[in-house]
C-alpha cells in the first residue's frame, strides 16, 4: 500500500472507533465484554474470531488527475475502493435470521459511512498526509458463502488529495 491508502485505512478505523460500531457488533457475541478480538479487521479476522465481525479491505485505486503549485509542491487526486464485509452466523436468543442480523448491522453502517435512506454519515475521515475529498456509498448486498453464516458487503469509492514527491 501506498501511504495515501494506508492513510485511508487507517482513517477508517480512527471513523469506525469513533462511533458506536463495536458496540452494536459486540452486543451479540456470546461474550460482548471479550477483549481478545478486535469487531474490525483489515483484509481478514483472526482464527477464533467471535460473530459478528467485519473485514475491510481497499483495493488499488486510479490516479485521476496530477496537479503542481511549483516544484515543492506536487499532488495527486486518487479514486479507490473500500469494501466492508460483514460476517454474521446465528444468535443465541435472537430470532433474527442471520441474513437480517446482516442487514441490520450494514444499516448501522451505512449510518456511519454513508449510504443510509434517512440518516447523514457521522463517519470523517482524516488522513495524516493529504485530504479525502468524499467517501461515496456505492452498493450493497448479501451473499450465503455457506449454510453456516452470512455476508453482507458494502462498497465505497473514495477520492483523496494527497501530496506526492517526484
Amino acid at each position: 500500500m501506498s501511504v495515501a491508502s494506508a492513510d485511508i485505512m487507517k482513517s477508517i478505523n480512527a471513523a469506525w472507533n469513533a462511533s458506536t460500531l463495536d458496540a452494536t457488533f459486540k452486543a451479540l457475541w456470546p461474550d460482548p465484554t471479550d477483549a481478545t478480538f478486535p469487531v474490525m479487521h483489515d483484509q481478514e479476522a483472526s482464527p477464533g474470531q467471535p460473530f459478528p465481525y467485519c473485514v475491510a479491505e481497499q483495493f488499488t485505486g486510479n490516479t485521476t488527475d496530477r496537479m503542481s503549485g511549483g516544484p515543492d509542491s506536487l499532488r495527486e487526486v486518487r479514486e479507490s475502493t473500500v469494501r466492508f464485509h460483514i460476517h454474521t452466523m446465528p444468535v443465541d436468543g435472537d430470532l433474527r435470521s442471520e441474513k437480517e442480523i446482516a442487514a441490520y448491522l450494514a444499516e448501522e453502517m451505512m449510518k456511519v459511512f454513508g449510504g443510509h435512506p434517512t440518516v447523514a454519515p457521522t463517519a470523517t475521515l482524516a488522513l495524516d498526509n493529504g485530504n479525502v475529498l468524499w467517501m461515496k456509498y456505492e452498493n450493497d448486498f448479501g451473499i450465503r458463502p455457506d449454510e453456516t453464516y452470512y455476508e453482507w458487503l458494502l462498497h465505497y469509492a473514495v477520492m483523496s488529495d494527497v501530496p506526492v514527491m517526484a
